[in-house]
């Protein structure tokens, strides 16, 4: 309600206009009259009014003198002069002076309501014309600096920034990004500056604040208050850059923060993601478990246990996002080299060569938000595909090939492979020259080399270890077998693939 203060040197006047009209009943509120300008004047410092209702001649100073001091020091009050009949002189400085309204000290009490009401109005459309105006010039600034992080802008206009929003006059600075858009941003900015001062504002679908911070950083512990209260709202971290010195460099921080949104699922529990903890992460090394993870993987597909590839998903998701060294680019490759490498793998078992048939691996913004749904989705298809197009017609070729993987370190025969399937050897001999153009003992070797490359490239195990672990017991003869294949001997393969990968 708006507050309106009577001031007046007869106590007459001023306790007769205070109690004969309901204040209160019409939406005022009455503070306690005085009766000297010097009063009033002291009251602007406890409680400042909206309408004054004021005497034009008072005995020290005047009420015309009242309102020039009120004008002087800008207060935003409308100021109505009580006059008598022989005020004239003074009416018409008060008409010089923009005295907002004024009544003869003999009018009703209608009269003076309505001059109550007038002046309610005049405010409310003030405060509306400064609301927009402020609005207006609110968004101006808005604009501007979503341009300069967005480099929109060449320049960025510090002066008129810094004229806007006042808190920004010295550094240091530093942005802030919230993955969300803030659906009550005013509230939410009044709640963070109740502990440090930062300009809200949104930018596409994400929120940015805009901190000014301590010299030498005596705020640190508000703005990690102040960051669990809003983490408590929006139920995501706070990305945090870096602290700068200069406004200029809020083009290259917003990049940074931008570019630091995946961590918030690869670090879910920390309410706020500072820039240096996030850089010291050097990646997970693709060689570290891929070998384990593709075999696991392979084996889940060529069985076509449902539940054990949910299972396999799960179990590498949980071991990539909370590997130590992990960043979104080196998950979303680790993970983008088994798809690719499961399809091509499949697509050889039966035979085919095109990937027409499976999805792209969608971009990290995409699946981190939930990885375990999305990759099983991905490795669903693959698993249906091999399971309704191939199994059928491979069936025999590949319940061999799963057999003879796992026992790849033993002597494996014919005979004993045909007992698991169970087929007869001969049989078993002759699909699997069909269906792959090789020998039994050929494909057995095949698999054999195939797997100690592997062992050569993503290991550090000796070749005798390696020939051991193959199924070969000299290791002459398997060099021999080794070099055939790859035109080089093992170890001269383990290092130029090392130095390959260097």
């Amino acid at each position: 309600m708006m507050k309106v203060l009577i001031a007046d040197d007869e106590i007459i006047i001023r306790e007769g206009i205070s109690n004969i009209i309901p204040w209160s009943e019409l939406g005022f509120t009455l503070l306690k009259p005085v009766s000297s300008a010097e009063e009033v004047i002291q009251q602007l410092e406890v409680e400042c009014p909206d309408i004054l209702i004021s005497d034009i001649r008072m005995k020290g100073m005047t009420g015309l003198e009242l309102v020039s001091y009120i004008a002087k020091h800008n207060y935003q009050i409308e100021s109505i002069l009580l006059t008598g009949y022989d005020d004239f002189e003074y009416i018409q400085e008060a008409i010089r002076q923009n005295v907002c309204d004024y009544l003869l000290k003999t009018s009703s009490p209608e009269e003076i309501i309505s001059a109550a009401e007038r002046a309610r109005k005049r405010l409310e459309k003030v405060k509306e014309y400064d609301h927009l105006k402020i609005s207006e010039e609110e968004r101006n600034v808005n604009d501007h600096i979503r341009a300069v992080l967005q480099h929109e802008s060449a320049m960025f206009d510090y002066s008129y920034v810094v004229k806007s929003i006042p808190i920004l006059t010295e550094p240091p600075y530093q942005l802030l990004l919230i993955d969300a858009a803030a659906d009550s941003l005013q509230a939410h900015e009044e709640l963070w500056n109740s502990y440090l001062n930062g300009k809200w504002i949104r930018l596409h679908k994400h929120t940015l604040i805009l901190v000014k911070r301590e010299k030498y950083l005596k705020d640190d512990y508000l703005l990690q208050v102040a960051s669990r209260k809003i983490k408590e709202i929006y139920q995501k971290p706070i990305i945090m850059s870096s602290i700068v010195s200069s406004l200029d460099e809020l083009p290259d921080l917003y990049k940074r923060v931008i570019s630091f949104i995946p961590y918030q699922w690869v670090l879910p529990d920390q309410p706020f993601l500072i820039e240096k903890d996030i850089s010291n992460r050097n990646g997970i090394p693709y060689s570290e478990n891929i070998i384990k993870h593709k075999d696991a993987l392979m084996n889940c597909i060529k069985e076509g246990n449902e539940e054990n590839l949910k299972k396999w998903v799960s179990d590498l998701v949980d071991w990539l996002f909370c590997h130590p060294n992990a960043t979104p680019e080196s998950i979303q490759f680790y993970v983008q080299n088994l798809y690719m490498e499961s399809i091509r793998f499949i697509n050889h078992l039966g035979g085919t060569k095109g990937m027409e048939k499976y999805d792209s691996m969608p971009p990290i913004q995409k699946w981190f938000e939930h990885p375990k749904e999305t990759l099983f989705s991905l490795f669903f298809m693959i698993f249906m595909n091999y399971k309704i197009s191939y199994q059928k017609s491979t069936n025999y070729v590949e319940d061999s090939i799963l057999y003879m993987e796992k026992h790849l370190g033993e002597p494996i025969t014919l005979k004993e492979v045909a007992a698991e399937i169970p087929v007869h050897p001969n049989y078993l001999s002759d699909v699997i020259r069909k269906k792959t153009g090789k020998s039994y003992v050929e494909l057995l070797t095949d698999l054999r080399i195939k797997k100690a490359s592997e062992y050569l490239m993503y290991t550090s195990i000796s070749v005798k270890e390696i020939t051991q672990l193959v199924g070969y017991n000299d290791s002459k003869y398997f060099t021999k077998i080794f070099k055939k294949s790859f035109g080089m001997t093992p170890s001269q393969y383990r290092d130029t693939n090392m130095h390959t990968k260097k």
